[in-house]
């Protein structure tokens, strides 16, 4: 079972008799805790996220291809990965032959 951060610091009502002024100052005393409260937990979440973001960047690695000219590849068929029935079916497109490598990491290539 879990705690909140928030009921932990709340101020319970009294149970004895008492005014509509004093009873709207617990209120809003009350009111101001549990805002506070969900002010300090959305900073602290919103912290927490930037940390797991920034981890996430730090992550990512990709393993750069160096192809030439000349060399064959298969060109992949993306739009036929979650198809329903297909699990059996041809996913790669003929060989192709790197006619042009380009500078971004990107390849022209002939048939």
């Amino acid at each position: 079972m879990a705690i909140l951060l928030i009921e932990t610091d709340i101020e319970t009502i009294p149970f004895e008799e008492i005014t509509i002024e004093n009873y709207k100052n617990i209120l809003q005393r009350r009111l101001g805790i549990i805002l506070d409260s969900l002010v300090k937990a959305r900073i602290i979440a919103f912290e927490k996220i930037k940390q797991f973001q920034e981890k996430l960047k730090r992550k990512k690695t990709y393993k750069t291809l160096s192809l030439s000219i000349g060399d064959l590849v298969l060109e992949y068929y993306s739009d036929r990965n979650n198809v329903y029935g297909d699990k059996f079916s041809n996913q790669w497109k003929e060989p192709f032959i790197v006619n042009k490598v380009l500078n971004n990491g990107s390849y022209i290539l002939q048939d």
